[in-house]
């Protein structure tokens, strides 16, 4: 019996494709994807399928997929809607596995379309090909260089994981999750869905974070299920769309989807351990704070600023996040009190300026930051300094020392959020970075550690 996950191999990582109804055309206009599949580098076979070419892009074409007479992993389908139904029967006597369906006009549109869907998906289930979309730009797996994206994509091996429902968030992935190392699109998900993808990418040791985006999803049950599994060996990050009356009646008009009661489907999914954004934009900090920063064991957080009103408004967004202030230990005060003046009083937020004129910020932030770490009521830090020119105010630049100090192997996040004119420059810095992450907001940075909080009480 084949394994659920084993499906999206045909789509992932395919040695043979055919593309079906390829145009003529080439060229930066056309939009021609099997142009793009073979730009990106792909090195397996490519069987262009065109009744009124011979060749296409120095390739041999063929009138038919039977005609092919050679096997064929997965076809790719770009036909006007009523031509796909017959043409998916003849991949399925051909012994095609997958075929992805480009086009739109099926559950996305009118009456016809539905049906003309409905039939795609019991050919699926009465044993042909399995089918991804229709209304897809279909995968990207940049790993092994292929993409059935008519779109230009970017093509990093990050170690993201994408399922979504719409191309936007392939094109638009630098916006929305970051780099990304592998995306499918399921469009309407006639036949093949969340649960395939989950799995797939659950397996896949290359993805260590999982972004959905999701309009509406069939078989709950089975979904949840799988979720939960999932979820326990990494992140998986939904952002649902359809909270509104009107968002659920585009979704239903662009995918085809039954977006459901957004409270219920929102309590179910974190039930499952699965992080839900009520924001698209918050995407990527999720993503990249996943992906770099430990799960925080508890919600007691150490904040240093070198402004009082920093860490005033620091208090109000951690309790805004459900988080509190930590209770230092007499001895952590004590270190502390060495850098400060006799009049300075210690406390949590850690007020440094008075430090800081003293001592400069590097030293300064250096021993707080040990101190803090090593303190055993600490759960994690939330640091706010200065962004300003690197050059000439290089001696207020604590940036370097945050990157020297946070010791991975501690298993405390650090959090950061610098604010002046250079905050861009500087937050740039730390990508990639174990252990740190640096935010445009202290409210952002705020609520990147309650999603470690979040992710912590599923591991647990």
């Amino acid at each position: 019996m084949e394994k659920l996950g084993d499906v999206l191999k045909f789509f992932m990582e395919p040695r043979s494709v055919a593309v079906v109804g390829v145009s003529r055309k080439s060229g930066p206009d056309s939009f021609n994807l099997m142009e793009n599949m073979l730009r990106s580098g792909f090195q397996g076979e490519v069987f262009p399928v065109n009744p009124q070419a011979d060749m296409i892009l120095g390739v041999k074409a063929y009138s038919r997929i039977r005609e092919i007479h050679r096997p064929v992993d997965l076809a790719v389908i770009t036909l006007p809607r009523d031509l796909v139904v017959p043409t998916i029967r003849e991949c399925g006597a051909a012994g095609v596995k997958a075929a992805i369906v480009v086009g739109q006009g099926f559950a996305d549109a009118d009456a016809a379309g539905k049906r003309l869907q409905m039939q795609i998906a019991e050919i699926a289930r009465a044993g042909g090909p399995r089918v991804l979309g229709p209304n897809t730009l279909g995968v990207v797996n940049n790993f092994n260089s292929f993409t059935t994206s008519f779109m230009p994509l970017s093509r990093d091996k990050a170690p993201i994981g994408l399922v979504c429902q719409s191309g936007l968030f392939f094109v638009g992935a630098d916006n929305f999750t970051g780099k990304i190392g592998k995306g499918i699109d399921i469009g309407n998900a006639c036949d093949v869905g969340f649960c395939e993808c989950l799995e797939y990418l659950g397996r896949d040791r290359g993805v260590e974070v999982i972004a959905v985006h999701m309009e509406g999803v069939r078989h709950g049950r089975k979904f949840l299920s799988i979720a939960q599994r999932v979820a326990r060996q990494k992140p998986i990050v939904v952002f649902k769309t359809g909270e509104s009356e009107s968002g659920a009646r585009a979704a239903a008009s662009h995918s085809g989807s039954m977006a459901g009661d957004f409270v219920v489907c929102r309590t179910a999914l974190r039930q499952a351990g699965l992080l839900f954004l009520h924001q698209g934009d918050k995407m990527g900090d999720a993503v990249r704070t996943l992906l770099h920063q430990p799960p925080l064991k508890g919600d007691r957080i150490a904040v240093i600023t070198a402004t009082g009103a920093g860490g005033i408004a620091a208090s109000d967004a951690l309790e805004r996040y459900g988080l509190r202030l930590a209770r230092l230990r007499p001895e952590t005060l004590r270190v502390l009190g060495a850098l400060s003046p006799e009049w300075m009083p210690l406390g949590n937020p850690l007020d440094t300026w008075p430090s800081v004129m003293t001592h400069g910020i590097r030293e300064t932030y250096r021993q707080t930051l040990r101190a803090v770490l090593a303190d055993p009521e600490v759960d994690g830090v939330l640091c706010i300094s200065l962004a300003l020119d690197p050059d000439e105010y290089a001696f207020l630049d604590a940036s370097g020392v945050l990157s020297d100090e946070v010791d991975p192997c501690v298993k405390k996040p650090v959090v950061a959020w610098f604010y002046g004119p250079f905050t861009n420059e500087i937050t740039e810095k730390f990508e990639g970075i174990k252990g740190l992450s640096a935010y445009h907001t202290v409210d952002r940075a705020a609520w990147a550690l309650s999603l470690l909080r979040e992710r912590a009480r599923v591991v647990e």
